[in-house]
């Protein structure tokens, strides 16, 4: 499970991607379920602009829905 957030994610959990967009230091939030966790990457699946889409995120750019960022 993947702890370098301070975090544990498991299969089945809601979670918000905060994702970046290129060139910027804008994120915005994309609601998604954590599919798989691996040592250093969960992969997640979520709606990005109307695509369903999957990514490995480092655990760092996901939080929980409700609560705060650090």
């Amino acid at each position: 499970m993947s702890q370098e957030s301070g975090i544990v994610f498991q299969p089945g959990d809601q979670v918000i991607w905060w994702k970046q967009l290129p060139g910027g230091d804008y994120a915005y939030p994309v609601p998604a379920t954590v599919l798989k966790v691996t040592a250093k990457r969960v992969q997640i699946q979520g709606d990005d602009d109307g695509q369903i889409v999957q990514r490995y995120i480092m655990a760092a750019n996901l939080e929980r829905p409700g609560e705060p960022r650090p």
